[in-house]
């Protein structure tokens, strides 16, 4: 058993279903039935992080829907807590992390 588990950075994916992330099996949310619904999408968000321990970060792996990246970036900024975003590179087809917060 690792020493730093309880160090690490909680790892989801935005959005089940669209993208598979290989080692991430938990999402922000796991569907979104209207996309342009901004105020349910930010709603749905904050209550699935608000139950997530993010004390240590948050490395969010970017699946798509803009809304809900977004959603989570206000999150972690209002909260201060640390971000880094995961993009799918599609010619290496690996994740390339980008620094946020």
């Amino acid at each position: 058993m690792s020493m730093n588990i309880a160090n690490e950075c909680i790892k989801l994916g935005g959005v089940a279903g669209r993208h598979e992330i290989p080692g991430v099996k938990n999402f922000v949310l796991d569907k979104v039935d209207d996309p342009g619904n901004i105020e349910k999408i930010t709603a749905d968000v904050v209550a699935s992080l608000d139950n997530q321990d993010l004390s240590n970060g948050l490395d969010l792996y970017v699946t798509g829907l803009t809304s809900v990246t977004v959603a989570v970036i206000k999150y972690c900024f209002d909260n201060n807590i640390p971000l880094t975003c995961f993009h799918f590179d599609v010619v290496k087809k690996v994740y390339i992390p980008q620094e946020v917060l």
